[in-house]
């Protein structure tokens, strides 16, 4: 009773798994617990020759149906290695139900040999249909982009590779992207340039075949794989349509409007070879000409491009790098800086790169020093004029009034300095600055400085991007100002302080507390102390007596944390050549200050 009751939780627990454990008899080619397949399966069963059954009754998925033929195949023969033993073949397969759909089912086949003959099948059949779609769920996730539903970037490069590998046709890479996108985001919004950069992807789709791959590199980007590519003038025919459905009007503002169009640069496989990369560059170089040639166009990569092919890799790479300021510029920025161990020369290169990228015409950066604003770097497109050192006047009183903080940061922006009246809109006119976007250096809450720009060709709106890196490089000026403003007062009272000392009729010295080299002396000390050289980095004994041994009561070691703030030393008036008595103290456990009252 008690293992019936123990074999019913069993067939339980295995209904609730959506499993079945079946018995296949070889003998007699029939199948025995059939009825727990009523549980995970709606086919129909046949209880005769089971072999007959898999092979042409069950309607398994065309993809899968070799699983089945080769483990029937398997099963008709001797095997000696299996001899009394046991084997298990193990595979996943679809099967069509009633309701038209395919199903996904997961199948452990454990074949018992008596000698070398296979016997029996014990069979272990799961639905795993939910998991795996689940998994497929996961897969498209992993493999498409999120925004356009295409392949992403990583896995159109790897179906791409795989594809290109196969020989024996012509094919063509396709590298893509949208004139005038970046107006479209910075006049009507991100919000609706991903659903610009959504449409091109559904006419992308509709554009070319399904056995195509088409993937999206990044942004307004895109990548497509003509599987065959052997007539050319098909290919022309699908980029020319492409171009046609892309070519767009936008309106905005007071009837202004922003005209888009496409692209295309492309690179045919194998007569320009068979790696992926390679032919993306390629392809990317014949877009990079068919941009320089006016744009909405379609270029073929040739040997005439590949002669400018140096120069266009050296443009690439500066284009990387001003991609790789934009997209994170605190780690490019910090990176420089630890490559170059200057913050000076980091700041002003890249913010050369900067100026270049957002195609303005001067970079300012000033510093506030003693109510004064100095220029401290100046960047300037080629007839441009300098703003000088100091120019102070209208201009600038009208730029700091202007310091707003928004939320990127601390600004004071112009879009039309047009607009700008009185002697500061007369002054900008005659300097030529149509547009300017300044960003506070702070610290503390105090605005010590400022880094912008000048555009000096016409009225423009500043973007959120624009924004965002300029205010990374007012907080990086701001350390290295700030750095640079606390040495200077350093160094200042340094010079202030040793002015003191020298004034002082006191002998005045300094001692390591390591090992009682000396390591400063006052004027007066200078002056009056024993030893033919009695500068720094000398031990004490040497310099004060002029002796070549340590003194016998006043050593350095014995002083170290032993000496309160106006103790009283006697001293050893013939082997010192002093006064009686001196006082000594120690300031901070590193040195000895030693001071001779008598002098």
């Amino acid at each position: 009773m008690k293992e019936t009751a123990e074999l019913g939780l069993y067939l339980e627990a295995l209904r609730a798994e959506r499993t079945a454990i079946l018995r296949w008899d070889l003998k007699t080619d029939r199948v025995y617990g059939e009825a727990a397949l009523t549980e995970i399966f709606t086919t129909e069963q046949v209880n005769t020759s089971y072999s007959e059954f898999l092979l042409n009754k069950l309607p398994i998925h065309p993809n899968d149906r070799n699983y089945f033929v080769s483990f029937v195949d398997f099963i008709k023969k001797p095997h000696s290695e299996y001899a009394d033993k046991t084997c298990e073949k193990v595979f996943d397969y679809r099967v069509l139900e009633k309701d038209g759909a395919y199903r996904w089912f997961h199948i452990r086949l454990i074949v018992h040999f008596k000698k070398e003959w296979p016997e029996y099948v014990v069979i272990l059949l799961r639905n795993t249909d939910s998991e795996h779609r689940r998994t497929e769920e996961l897969q498209q996730k992993a493999q498409r982009d999120a925004l356009t539903g295409l392949y992403n970037k990583d896995y159109a490069r790897q179906l791409i590779k795989e594809a290109l590998g196969v020989p024996g046709t012509v094919k063509a890479l396709l590298v893509l992207d949208m004139d005038g996108f970046k107006k479209i985001n910075d006049n009507l919004g991100h919000l609706f340039g991903d659903a610009v950069i959504s449409d091109m992807a559904l006419t992308l789709a509709e554009v070319f075949d399904e056995t195509d791959i088409l993937g999206r590199v990044g942004g307004d980007e895109f990548v497509v794989l003509i599987r065959d590519a052997a007539d050319r003038s098909r290919v022309v025919e699908r980029c020319e349509k492409l171009r046609n459905m892309l070519r767009r009007s936008f309106a905005y503002g007071d009837g202004k409007e922003l005209h888009v169009s496409g692209s295309v640069g492309i690179a045919m496989s194998p007569e320009y070879g068979r790696r992926y990369e390679e032919l993306f560059g390629f392809a990317d170089a014949a877009l990079y000409e068919a941009k320089r040639r006016g744009r909405d166009m379609q270029v073929f990569y040739t040997k005439d491009i590949q002669a400018g092919q140096r120069k266009d890799k050296e443009e690439n790479a500066v284009m990387q790098e001003r991609q790789a300021l934009l997209s994170n510029p605190q780690i490019f920025i910090f990176q420089m800086l630890y490559e170059t161990g200057d913050a000076r020369i980091t700041v002003e290169t890249l913010l050369a790169l900067f100026a270049k990228y957002f195609m303005v015409h001067r970079v300012l950066i000033f510093q506030q020093k003693g109510g004064r604003w100095v220029c401290w770097f100046e960047w300037r497109a080629d007839g441009i004029p300098s703003v000088g050192e100091e120019p102070g006047g209208p201009v600038f009183e009208y730029i700091n009034a202007g310091f707003r903080k928004e939320i990127y940061g601390t600004f004071s922006e112009c879009p039309d300095t047009a607009k700008v009246e009185g002697e500061a809109g007369q002054e900008l006119q005659n300097w030529g600055v149509h547009a300017y976007l300044h960003a506070g250096i702070i610290n503390d809450n105090k605005r010590i400085g400022f880094v912008g720009f000048d555009d000096c060709r016409g009225p423009r709106i500043w973007t959120k991007r624009e924004h965002e890196v300029l205010k990374t490089f007012a907080d990086v000026l701001g350390t290295f100002l700030m750095d640079q403003m606390r040495y200077e007062m350093v160094r200042k009272g340094y010079w202030h302080m040793q002015g003191v000392l020298n004034a002082m009729p006191q002998r005045i010295w300094v001692t390591s507390g390591k090992d009682g080299k000396v390591l400063y002396m006052n004027s007066a000390a200078r002056r009056s102390l024993a030893g033919p050289e009695n500068g720094e980095e000398r031990n004490c004994y040497k310099v004060v007596t002029d002796s070549n041994r340590p003194c016998v009561r006043c050593r350095h070691f014995k002083l170290r944390g032993k000496c309160p703030v106006g103790l009283r030393l006697k001293h050893d008036a013939e082997q010192h050549n002093l006064a009686p008595f001196s006082v000594v103290w120690q300031g901070d456990g590193e040195s000895n200050v030693f001071v001779d009252h008598n002098a």
